[in-house]
């Protein structure tokens, strides 16, 4: 799939956060029973804090066992209330794999071959689209604005929640040998100058929020030449004002956005 992998390009959707539950994919099949149907299964893209690797107990095995019940493949982009699959599969290697998947390779555990996760690192991956493939920018990672309730409950949380400076720096590189123009970009978070201020939580001190990756993703946003930039992370589904021939939306896991479709037309088709 993507980079000539596969000759018909699949339907496309993006969702964002589904935070461990498998009713926000039931409903998008439910809302949409066609897909059982198509010969090519679609591709649900999820923006991080999907929470399939949260938990790391049987509540992510439970997870898995049921979204690999769906007639789909998922595209997964870890957030920062994921594990990151490398340190999995690094500890667990008989279990998991590498395959090539939207022209690059992905993590796949073996036991659910569905379910494909995007690398720990800024990277570009090529999704098949009419005749071409898009160029799509991968960024995952965030700051877990509740880090400190977490510890204090022994909840989860992933001390490599956000990109290194090493890992942002071979970002950047990255872009420049790509001459800072991709199609579409997909990350957990978002540009600081889109952060939505009215979805901060009340009860988080928002001097103790560590904004690092905001300030990286404005950085790359301001320079770079790209069709569409979607991100989750804060629940909600807004779409931003497009400037110059750019355009931002935030997705949620309440409705899924038609990726064909807004490539295709600029239109914002949520199923």
């Amino acid at each position: 799939m993507g980079g000539g992998e596969d000759a018909m390009a699949p339907e496309i959707y993006i969702m964002g956060d589904i935070h461990g539950s498998f009713k926000p994919v039931r409903d998008f099949i439910d809302r949409n029973p066609r897909v059982k149907s198509l010969k090519e299964k679609p591709v649900l893209i999820l923006l991080g804090d999907s929470g399939i690797n949260f938990f790391l107990n049987h509540r992510d095995t439970e997870l898995k066992k049921t979204l690999s019940k769906y007639p789909l493949k998922y595209f997964v982009i870890r957030g920062n209330h994921d594990q990151r699959p490398t340190i999995l599969a690094k500890e667990r290697p008989d279990e998991w794999t590498t395959e090539l998947f939207f022209g690059n390779f992905v993590l796949v555990e073996k036991a659910y071959p569905n379910i494909k996760y995007a690398k720990d690192i800024v990277d570009m991956y090529f999704i098949p689209f009419k005749d071409r493939d898009l160029s799509t920018l991968v960024i995952p990672g965030a700051y877990s604005v509740d880090k400190f309730y977490r510890l204090q409950k022994g909840w989860p949380w992933y001390p490599e929640e956000q990109l290194s400076e090493e890992e942002m720096e071979d970002g950047l590189e990255l872009l420049s040998a790509a001459n800072w123009k991709c199609d579409l970009v997909l990350s957990h978070t978002c540009p600081m100058i889109y952060e939505p201020t009215d979805l901060f939580l009340p009860t988080i001190d928002q001097s103790m929020v560590d904004r690092t990756m905001e300030r990286y993703l404005g950085r790359i946003e301001s320079k770079l030449d790209y069709k569409l930039w979607c991100w989750g992370h804060f629940h909600d589904r807004r779409v931003y004002p497009e400037h110059d021939g750019r355009r931002i939306v935030m997705v949620y896991n309440d409705l899924a956005l038609d990726l064909n479709q807004a490539m295709n037309d600029g239109k914002y088709v949520w199923v």
